[in-house]
């Protein structure tokens, strides 16, 4: 589906957080608080549209197309509500959906979802360390020549630049498996929130029982802004680590003559370098769910 020109969305808030639980067949209403972020008004005929749903055909309840209450001119806010009730059954449902303008095509950054558990839920698929928490939303069997499983989670991160889930593994079938790729959902990456699909090697064989996901850390690309992050890892470890010392380098290099204080390796100076650079950050955050 096409991209809407000149548009853009930026999420500021929602009511009902992501894993709240309710009872079977309760009712309750979702909000979410949208920004006009591009350059022309959301005018009669923007929708917010139901795209898919986890598992799927249970939408909770949901219509398909919410229109807006009124129109949004650029950097005004708005809020957008639904009606929604509980399933019967006990589990964990997740329905999202993404901003349309008046001919049908995608405003970018607009994709909000609401996610619940009901009764006894079978995932416990959350974890909070500091301030950063990571939530798992979904996973699946991916079309392909060997079959990859896909993992998509989001983690609410301290501001909104470029961080990225490092160090991830995830637990399936009495075997750890390392990722094999990864990709960032383009509709959270100028957010605090961002989602993350992370695709693991199964040959084509669907997990099941006890599934754990370990993300290591959280970084920023130390390429960006390189010199700046350099002579931030110089004045950070030089103090931490007395006799530590090193230089930054050009281009190709991140630092050279390195200088190692008594009883370090150089392995672990490295580590504490790039670490320092990329403002790392480390938990492991640990999403454990069952399979169906």
């Amino acid at each position: 589906m096409p991209l809407a020109q000149d548009t853009a969305s930026v999420f500021l808030g929602e009511t009902i957080p992501d894993g709240t639980n309710f009872q079977p067949g309760q009712t309750f209403q979702k909000t979410w608080t949208l920004k006009n972020n591009g350059g022309r008004p959301w005018v009669k005929g923007f929708t917010l549209v139901k795209t898919t749903s986890n598992p799927a055909g249970e939408n909770l309840g949901s219509p398909e197309e919410i229109p807006l209450a009124h129109e949004v001119e650029p950097g005004e806010n708005i809020q957008i509500s639904v009606d929604l009730i509980a399933p019967q059954q006990d589990g964990r449902y997740t329905v999202y959906y993404q901003l349309e303008d008046e001919t049908g095509a995608l405003v970018p950054y607009s994709q909000v979802w609401v996610v619940i558990t009901v009764g006894v839920a079978s995932s416990t698929a959350s974890e909070v360390i500091g301030n950063i928490s990571a939530e798992f939303l979904e996973a699946s069997l991916q079309i392909g020549e060997y079959g990859e499983y896909g993992i998509f989670f989001c983690m609410q991160l301290s501001d909104s630049r470029a961080w990225f889930p490092e160090n991830v593994t995830l637990v399936f079938n009495q075997q750890l498996v390392r990722a094999s790729g990864a990709r960032s959902d383009p509709a959270t990456a100028l957010t605090d929130n961002k989602c993350f699909t992370f695709y693991f090697q199964s040959n084509g064989i669907e997990p099941s029982g006890s599934i754990q996901l370990s993300i290591s850390k959280v970084a920023l690309d130390p390429v960006q802004h390189k010199d700046e992050n350099c002579a931030h890892a110089q004045t950070t470890l030089r103090a931490a680590y007395p006799g530590m010392d090193f230089e930054c380098a050009g281009p190709g290099n991140f630092y050279t003559h390195l200088v190692l204080p008594s009883g370090m390796t150089e392995e672990q100076a490295d580590t504490l370098i790039l670490d320092a650079m990329s403002s790392a950050i480390y938990g492991p955050w640990v999403l454990n769910w069952i399979a169906p």
